[in-house]
């Protein structure tokens, strides 16, 4: 190991350095930078009026822009939302029913590693969410069967494509 020289220091000017600055805060270590002096140059009258005219109506028109985006914006961020629910969750309320039903039978699927990692983490992840029901693991693998159903019901050839490519 490199042993290396202790820097020295005038331990009676630290000090005497130190009584000084009580009071000061941060200020006694580090000066504050004083702002650099701005030189003013006097502009005619009528310059100094349509300059504040030419900022005042860009002002106005990038007010008008950024409420135009946000309008934009939130109308398509809810409609986008609208199109995902009706596309995903076009469920009955005898499907809805269906899923009230407690179920009582067991199974055991063989899953992996990280799908069953995925339907924990989900699961918690919703609780967390929702602060008014429990959302478990089974309740995510029931909802996933409905899915699939109106999955089989709308694209069997597409489904059918791909189990032939995952034998």
């Amino acid at each position: 190991m490199v042993k290396r020289k202790p820097i020295s220091f005038n331990n009676e000017e630290l000090t005497k350095n130190l009584k000084e600055s009580a009071g000061q805060g941060i200020d006694a270590f580090f000066s504050a930078v004083p702002p650099p002096e701005v030189i003013k140059v006097e502009k005619p009258e009528k310059v100094i009026k349509q300059e504040s005219k030419q900022a005042s109506l860009q002002a106005s028109k990038q007010a008008s822009i950024t409420k135009e985006k946000k309008a934009t914006m939130q109308e398509s961020n809810i409609s986008s939302k609208q199109a995902s629910k009706l596309a995903i969750l076009q469920f009955t309320d005898d499907e809805i029913n269906e899923l009230k039903e407690p179920a009582y039978k067991g199974q055991t699927y063989r899953l992996t590693d990280q799908e069953i990692e995925w339907l924990k983490d989900t699961a918690y992840r919703l609780n967390k969410v929702s602060k008014k029901t429990r959302v478990a693991q089974v309740d995510l693998v029931r909802i996933a069967f409905k899915l699939l159903a109106k999955l089989i019901e709308s694209n069997e050839a597409d489904l059918m494509e791909i189990l032939q490519r995952i034998k």
